[in-house]
């Protein structure tokens, strides 16, 4: 009695600590999710808010490193339970050595026949192939491959841990790269990242190859068992998880960074599932209870990593028309010849044609002043401001006539290309149009911001598609295309030229 009593005393102990380790594990998987989930609104955040991406960005750096914190104490803890789960099964072991030292347990002759498998329970593995069920089975060359297949998952594993926090670098870059205060600066960045995303993509060329076969190879051997034992229940499992491993792949490619990462979750997915199924049929409880944890693992792991890209910054200087008298402009601070930028499109306003340098106080003090003698046959052409938009420099030359100017006209550069005027840039540039998928309708501050870039501009809808124009010069539209992603993630945009 009292041997009774002690027996049951330490299995409750026993007990508890394993319920209290398992909800450690809960609560750790709880925290990370938890935690992730903040980060995923403050990246969101910080893509669709310019404006607030300098005080978004410390806040992100932080949450990250936290994500990589809590994820190493889940994996801690799941260690923890590994190795509580090995020590009972070696337990359970040598008991059942010292109560049957000399005999082996045998299976009933009916059992034998039906070819019924009952696991000797301290032989139970948490690594699924290597149960008896399988090397007893399979054929010796087809029991290799499942175990090669088995050793090669963690090579798998490995791969996409480097794609994941190759993913993170390039992130950082991109943030990097869209803060920087100087062209060299991001010139730099660009080259750097253009090299990682060149070792991302070697990463996930590496994952493709390995993960395709040996799926492959592991659900042939599952099958092929499945098959002799006359399962048609679980061939019909094996089926169905597939077919839903595929859809999602198709429903999800080419929308994210890495069309092998949405293969291998997908499939690693649907493949535990059936291990599990596998398992529960077997009563492998060990390899059950072990194939629980990845599954619920891989469920909250994202792979919809959003495509990186750098957005070329031309880092051109807008400036509004000030006036300041008197003029700041003399002797020591002469007015500047006209900056050209190489990428962007800025608007000028060119308030007169000299044939030689003017009185500056004739210019009535408006600023920021420019002037080019390039253009015009050596004659010395004045601008003033300098405008993101041709709405912005219409209004420009508004203030300009109430100011007493004549004829100021607007001149534009384009990717460093000169017109004159704004005809003469319509006649010279290709016209481009967007076509804007992925939503069901145009919101009102997605009008405004197209608006912004041309007050002119037209939107019509053919099928599910808007298309909006037209847009002079590519890279207005390329930057109308980057501000429409930033304000909402679910727009695809294309650019097309106009013939």
């Amino acid at each position: 009695m009292k041997r009774t009593i002690i027996f049951a005393s330490v299995l409750a102990s026993a007990m508890s600590v394993q319920a209290q380790t398992d909800n450690e594990l809960a609560r750790a998987g709880f925290v990370r999710d938890s935690v992730a989930e903040v980060l995923a609104e403050h990246r969101a955040n910080y893509a669709r808010n310019e404006s607030m991406r300098e005080k978004l960005s410390p806040t992100i750096l932080s949450l990250e490193k936290e994500v990589v914190r809590l994820q190493a104490e889940y994996e801690a803890v799941l260690a923890k339970i590994s190795q509580r789960d090995a020590e009972k099964a070696l337990a359970a072991y040598n008991n059942a050595q010292k109560e049957q030292p000399a005999k082996k347990s045998e299976k009933p002759e009916s059992e034998e026949k039906r070819g019924v498998y009952t696991p000797d329970k301290a032989r139970m593995k948490r690594d699924l192939v290597a149960n008896d069920y399988f090397s007893e089975r399979l054929s010796q060359s087809d029991y290799k491959g499942l175990c090669d297949a088995q050793k090669r998952e963690t090579k798998v594993k490995e791969a996409v841990e480097r794609y994941f926090a190759k993913y993170g670098e390039l992130l950082a870059l991109q943030r990097r790269y869209m803060e920087v205060p100087t062209r060299e600066e991001a010139d730099e960045l660009a080259t750097l990242f253009s090299a990682k995303r060149g070792e991302m993509a070697s990463i996930d060329d590496e994952i493709a190859s390995l993960w395709s076969s040996l799926y492959f190879n592991k659900i042939y051997a599952y099958d092929l068992l499945m098959e002799r034992e006359g399962n048609t229940s679980m061939l019909d499992f094996s089926a169905e998880a597939a077919a839903r491993a595929e859809r999602e792949i198709n429903d999800n490619s080419d929308l994210y960074e890495s069309n092998a990462l949405v293969g291998y979750f997908a499939r690693k997915k649907a493949l535990t599932e059936y291990e599990m199924q596998l398992a529960s049929a077997l009563s492998l409880t060990t390899s059950r209870d072990s194939l629980r944890l990845v599954s619920t693992a891989l469920k909250n792991r994202d792979y919809r990593l959003s495509k990186l890209s750098l957005q070329r910054r031309s880092f051109i200087k807008y400036e509004d028309i000030e006036v300041k008298t008197p003029t700041i402009y003399n002797s020591k601070n002469p007015v500047p010849q006209t900056k050209i930028y190489d990428y962007g499109t800025i608007y000028r306003i060119r308030i007169g044609l000299f044939s030689k340098r003017p009185n500056i106080s004739a210019l009535r003090g408006v600023m920021p002043l420019s002037y080019s003698d390039a253009y015009n046959g050596g004659m010395y052409a004045y601008f003033v401001g300098g405008f993101r938009t041709e709405q912005e420099a219409k209004d420009g030359v508004d203030y300009l006539k109430k100011l007493g100017f004549k004829e100021p006209i607007i001149a534009v550069w384009v990717d460093g290309e000169y017109y004159p005027t704004l005809e003469d840039m319509r006649r010279s540039q290709s016209q481009y149009n967007i076509e804007i998928s992925g939503v069901a309708t145009l919101t009102d501050d997605v009008k405004a911001l197209i608006l912004s870039h041309k007050s002119d501009c037209t939107i019509s809808r053919i099928g599910s598609t808007f298309v909006v124009g037209t847009f002079e010069g590519k890279s207005v539209a390329e930057s109308v295309v980057a501000e429409l992603k930033a304000a909402n993630a679910d727009i695809k945009a294309n650019i097309t030229k106009k013939p």
